[in-house]
């Protein structure tokens, strides 16, 4: 084989979702479920309310790669939050900074606007919190994860 060839395939291969045989060292598909369930049920815990299972935690995909899955899982509170969410902002943001996720705030425009928190790292690959005044949401989607997303739907 040419070396530019060699080249090729290695620059593939090192730019990939990563590796797709089934010796892979990636995380076990349990690992990541696991992870994205303690967040968020930390997070809701944090706000106290009353949550409800919106989706998941289900699994997906992950980079169109055969043998790779993730899981996203989405709660909402049932019970209306007061009024005014600033504390409950503050207090997923430090939550979720002392797991290792760096947070970023955002907000919609207009009078009244919408506001939320936006995170990525830690034990997730991202998460979101909508602190809207209709209802909160939290919805995570986990690393990837060796394992065969049909296969996983088939364990559940």
């Amino acid at each position: 084989m040419a070396i530019s060839t060699v080249a090729v395939i290695a620059a593939l291969a090192l730019t990939s979702c990563g590796d797709i045989t089934s010796n892979s060292a990636g995380p076990a598909p349990s690992t990541v479920r696991r992870s994205i369930v303690d967040i968020v049920d930390s997070s809701t815990a944090v706000l106290g309310g009353q949550w409800v299972v919106y989706s998941g935690p289900s699994v997906e995909a992950c980079g169109g790669v055969p043998d790779r899955a993730r899981y996203v899982y989405i709660m909402d509170r049932v019970d209306r939050p007061g009024d005014d969410p600033t504390a409950d902002l503050a207090a997923i943001s430090a939550l979720w900074k002392k797991k290792g996720i760096d947070v970023s705030d955002y907000e919609s425009g207009g009078t009244d606007p919408l506001r939320g928190l936006r995170g990525v790292g830690g034990p997730t690959t991202s998460i979101g919190f909508d602190a809207f005044p209709d209802g909160y949401s939290i919805t995570a989607v986990s690393d990837c994860a060796d394992g065969n997303v049909n296969d996983l739907r088939r364990s559940e």
